[in-house]
This record gives structure tokens, sequence and C-alpha cells, in this order.
């Protein structure tokens, strides 16, 4: 029997029940129902609150994945004209987008390999990374032609993360094959640091959700620290190779907005659930709906990079510089021009004033 409904059925019921239902949708309710719900939820309950909707971010994101592989092959095709010594390097540069898009779909159809995909997209930013250095290296003609064509010039080590005191102390170095190799090393650290603080990061993981989320604090600055360290490494190779010509600062634009979404996104992503009180929307975990709206939004945002990459990388490396000095000789041939008719004229001015002269005479 229905107690709730038993005054409005004619039944006999005590006066304090009533025929109107009490309010269950509640502030305090809803904070515990929302609470409740999972950090990882399976997929079975994950599609049942979706619904139609997962339909519809999973297709969409899959037409945006197949369009980054179509780029991706768009690119690469065009970039191996001009880079035909650097193909493996070129070819992972630019396999950074997709992979971060595939990432980013799967953990939005299964949310509980966010761990996962997350490590898989810095790893694949790493890796790039490493590999743009040789790029650098390789577009100033390698490591020997870099030395020469420097001419001895000192190496900018007060850049960013450490342009500021106490990072002005800092000497620096000539530009030798001993501070290029240091520099390798700098770069060359963050794939392999960050594989192993990943691995640790895993096993918590596997071990633990709530492991995992007490333990990452204490992890974060180890991460921190090699991220820095290496852009600090590249920032440098992109100044060395400026003073001698080379233009990869465009190049390395692209590539450092993929870190900064993969790392600096994803961050605030993990911190907004906790810093701010936000609503329980679709049954769903406020830190999963987030989750779902940051991976959505990264693959927007890698196709966009995908498109800024393949209009860098269809030319060949340096045209920036050489529509600078075309400019410039442009310019200083119609001054020399300029300055020849002035001449000209003025000295026409001359043997007239001479000849009314003799005239005059």
């Amino acid at each position: 029997m229905d107690l709730l409904s038993a005054a409005s059925n004619g039944v006999a019921a005590a006066r304090h029940l009533s025929s109107v239902p009490p309010e269950l949708n509640n502030a305090v309710n809803t904070t515990l129902l929302c609470h409740s719900y999972s950090l990882q939820p399976d997929f079975a309950s994950y599609f049942a609150v979706l619904k139609g909707n997962a339909w519809a971010i999973w297709s969409c994101g899959l037409l945006v994945l197949l369009t980054l592989c179509i780029l991706y092959a768009v690119t690469l095709r065009s970039a191996l004209k001009y880079w035909k010594d650097s193909r493996t390097s070129v070819a992972i540069v630019l396999a950074v987008y997709p992979v971060v898009a595939a990432a980013a779909l799967l953990a939005t159809v299964l949310p509980r390999v966010r761990v996962l995909s997350e490590a898989v997209e810095q790893e694949a930013v790493m890796v790039a990374m490493y590999h743009f250095y040789c790029l650098i290296i390789a577009e100033c003609g390698g490591t020997t032609q870099l030395i020469r064509r420097s001419e001895g010039s000192h190496m900018e080590t007060r850049v960013l993360p450490c342009c500021c005191w106490p990072c002005c102390i800092l000497p620096r170095p000539r530009v030798q094959k001993k501070s290029l190799a240091w520099l390798r090393y700098l770069v060359l650290q963050m794939p392999v640091i960050q594989a192993i603080l990943y691995l640790i990061v895993l096993v918590l993981w596997a071990e633990d959700m709530m492991l995992y989320l007490n333990s990452f604090i204490y992890i974060q600055p180890f991460i921190a620290a090699s991220i820095l360290s290496g852009v600090w490494g590249i920032i440098m190779c992109v100044r060395v190779a400026e003073s001698t010509g080379a233009k990869p600062r465009p190049r390395f634009l692209a590539i450092q907005l993929a870190l900064v979404i993969v790392k600096l996104q994803c961050g605030f992503a993990k911190v907004l659930p906790d810093v701010a009180t936000l609503p329980c929307i679709m049954a769903l975990h406020p830190s999963v709906y987030v989750n779902l709206i940051h991976n959505i939004v990264m693959i927007l945002e890698m196709l966009l990079l995908s498109i800024l990459a393949w209009r860098l990388y269809r030319v060949p490396p340096g045209k920036d510089a050489e529509k600078v000095q075309h400019v410039v000789i442009a310019v200083l041939e119609d001054s020399l021009s300029s300055l020849e008719k002035i001449s000209d004229i003025g000295s026409h001015k001359t043997y007239s004033n001479k000849n009314d002269i003799k005239r005059d005479d």
C-alpha cells in the first residue's frame, strides 16, 4: 500500500501523511546524489546517461579524426619535398595532432581510460618536441654547419622560463659541439623522464583511484620541472637557429600550442570540479562531465593546429626569410635608382647653369 497516495484515494491515513510527495530535488539531496556517482563510470551506465548524445558525439569525433588523418597524409607528402633528410622527425612531429585527437576520442567513449589517454597525449607531445629539435638542427645544415654559421657567438640562456632573477646569472656558453650536446640532452630528457613518471602514475591508478589522486600532487613538481627545462632547451636552440638566418619560430609555436593544450588545459579540467561548485548534469559526476567537454574541445583544437601545421610545412623552410630578403633587396634597388636619378638631374642642372654663364659672358 502506497501511504503517500492514500489520502488522495480516500483511504484513511494518519494526519502527518500528505497527498503531496516531499521535495526530493533540493540542494542537499542533489549534492549527495551527484557525489554518489562514480569518478570512473562503466561503459553501460555512461552510455545509458548520454543516450542519443553519445552517438552524435562519437560520430562527429570520428569524422574529425578521419579529417586529421587525411590532413596528416597531405601535409607529410608536401613536407617531405623539403625535408628529405629528416623524414622520421617530420613524420613524428606532424603525427602528434592525430595521435592526441585519437586519445581524446577514446576518453570520450571510455571514461575509465582517462588517465591512460592523458599519458599517451603527453608522451606523444614530448617525443614530438625532441624531434622538432632535430628538425631545427637539420634546417641549419647539421651541427657542424650550425657552429660555423654562428661564428663563435654566445648561446642565449636567459630566455623563458629562465629569463628573470635568479636565472639572470646563468653563463652564456659559446655555440660549440659541447654546448649543443648539452642542449640535446636537455631536450631528450623530456620524453624519457615523462615516460618514467607516467609509468609510476599508471601503476598507482591501476592499484587504486584514490591512491592516484592523493599521490599525483607529489609527482606533479617533477613533471613540471622536466617540461620547463626541456622547453628552455628548445627555446635556446630556436634563438641559436635564428641568429644564423633560420626561421623555426612559427613551427615551434604550432607544437608549443599542442603542449599548452595537453598540459595546462588538461590540468585546468582536473582542478575545475574541485575549486568550483558545479551542478550535477545528466546524472554524471562533475569531473566526468568536465572531462567529456575537455576532450571534445581538444579534438577540435587539434584540427585547428593540424591546419596550421599544413600551412607551415607545405612551404620550404626559411621562405619567410627569403621574402624579407627580397623585399630588402627591392627597396635597396629602388633607393639606388632614385639616388642615381637625383644625381643625374643635379649634374644636368649644373651643366645647364655653366652653359648659361658662358652664354652671358
